[in-house]
């Protein structure tokens, strides 16, 4: 074992015995503050440790260890002056679940409950669907690389289809049969009607448990609902700050503005009268949401992260699978 992933290791030990321990002290103020250092000291811990590391190494440890971080402020707020998991649920939930909701874990191990069968079969046919959506970007950035945006966004969409409605539904199955109650954390996102029911209802349920539990509940109630809204999609552009531009040492600023934009059109949706026209519309109100979605979408995704973290991402894959 080389010294940076030993050390990157002995981070995530330290994660997981601090995200143990924090949630018994007294005071939640204080706990959230050492939580929060916490999550900090990762970001930055992680991002010098790998800086001499390819960016898709360094893509991989900055998440990980950030999303490890993020689970000890859910237990912070989720548990106050006591701990709620023992030793095993703790770790079953920190290592082998991408959702937030550690409540789910109390009762495990417990007996298989229902859907085991469906979601492995969504997970399976979603890889394998993936899988085909990356070949077709490699042929859409062989002969139509100047179509804006075109081969990236089939190539994100296949990459997405492998990890977010694929593995993630394995893991989803496998929880179950373990008698964990989790549910599917991509929700059917192409029937949004809006940008609110795409982020909170739809779209990647983990990191909107994390917003509403680390973000929204703790500032709506001396802020407001709205100013707890674009709050949370401050942390959320900062987070994938971290996760996208750091890697490939470039792109600054981009995700977190793409985040930004999403805050305002969503405060939009709530304030505008022409908004919710849209957002009301059968028709009109997919193509605001996909809209604002697809056509920032560079700004998330930035020319470097895609050649360097993406590519070589769906290249790998690709190689795996069809030798």
């Amino acid at each position: 074992m080389d010294l940076i992933l030993g050390l990157l290791i002995g981070w995530a030990l330290f994660l997981l015995v601090i995200g143990y321990l924090l949630p018994l002290l007294k005071s939640i103020h204080s706990a959230r503050i050492i939580g929060w250092l916490v999550v900090v000291s990762t970001a930055v811990f992680s991002i010098l440790l790998t800086a001499s590391q390819s960016p898709t190494y360094k893509m991989i440890a900055i998440a990980s260890l950030q999303l490890l971080s993020m689970k000890v402020i859910v237990m912070v707020e989720s548990y106050s002056g006591k701990n709620g998991l023992n030793v095993l649920q703790w770790l079953a939930f920190s290592l082998g679940w991408f959702g937030m909701r550690p409540q789910l874990f109390e009762a495990f191990p417990a007996k298989p409950l229902s859907g085991v069968i469906p979601f492995v079969w969504k997970g399976i046919s979603r890889i394998i669907i993936g899988i085909l959506l990356l070949i077709l970007s490699v042929y859409l950035q062989k002969n139509y690389s100047d179509v804006y945006f075109l081969y990236e966004v089939v190539m994100l969409v296949g990459l997405s289809f492998i990890l977010h409605f694929g593995i993630l539904n394995l893991s989803t199955a496998s929880w179950r049969f373990s008698g964990v109650d989790v549910k599917e954390l991509f929700r059917s996102p192409y029937k949004a009607t809006s940008l609110k029911e795409f982020w909170g209802k739809r779209w990647n349920m983990a990191f909107s448990e994390m917003t509403a539990i680390v973000v929204y509940k703790p500032l709506k109630l001396h802020y407001g609902i709205s100013l707890a809204m674009i709050a949370s999609f401050l942390v959320s552009g900062a987070l994938h700050e971290i996760a996208i531009s750091f890697p490939v040492e470039t792109g600054y600023g981009l995700p977190f503005l793409y985040f930004v934009l999403h805050g305002l059109a969503m405060y939009a949706e709530d304030k505008s009268a022409a908004v919710k026209q849209i957002t009301a519309h059968p028709v009109f109100s997919h193509v605001w949401v996909f809209a604002s979605l697809i056509l920032p979408m560079p700004l998330l995704f930035h020319h470097t992260f895609i050649t360097e973290v993406a590519q070589p991402l769906r290249d790998f894959i690709l190689s795996v699978v069809l030798f």
